[in-house]
Order: structure tokens, then C-alpha cells, then sequence
């Protein structure tokens, strides 16, 4: 048992000096996931129910998607060489 805590404690300790060189990256706050979570659902109980809600919900999926894509693409941007 004490073989795998020393190898426990020796992997955290070679870890820990990679955190040195290396940044978390957190992605900011966004209502993106959550509207084009809205859009698929609409989508799909358009297929369901409406034929009108599938033209909605298509029409905000693909406003949702590249509203998503575009976020990303400036976050991109902005990380350090």
C-alpha cells in the first residue's frame, strides 16, 4: 500500500511543476449552449407537431451555431502564442 501512495504523491509533485509552464484556459460565460439547446428542441417538436416551428427552429439553430462559431473563433484568437 505505501508503493502506491509514494507513486501517488511523486506523480502529483511532477505534475505540479508542469503547472508552472502552462495556463488553465476557462472559456467565459455564454447563453450559446443554452439557446441552441432551445433551437434544436424547437426543431424537433416542429417535426412533431407544427411544420412552421421546423423554419423556426432551423432559422435559430443556425443563428445560434454561428453566433457559437464566431465566439470561439475571437477566444482563439486571444490565447497567447
Amino acid at each position: 500500500m505505501a508503493e502506491t501512495t509514494e507513486t501517488a504523491h511523486g506523480d502529483a509533485a511532477h505534475h505540479a511543476g508542469d503547472q508552472d509552464h502552462h495556463e488553465i484556459h476557462m472559456p467565459p460565460n455564454s447563453w450559446v449552449p443554452i439557446s441552441t439547446a432551445g433551437a434544436m428542441t424547437a426543431l424537433l417538436v416542429g417535426f412533431v407537431t407544427a411544420w412552421w416551428l421546423v423554419g423556426v427552429g432551423g432559422a435559430w439553430l443556425v443563428a445560434s451555431l454561428v453566433q457559437w462559431l464566431r465566439s470561439a473563433r475571437s477566444e482563439y484568437a486571444e490565447l497567447p502564442d
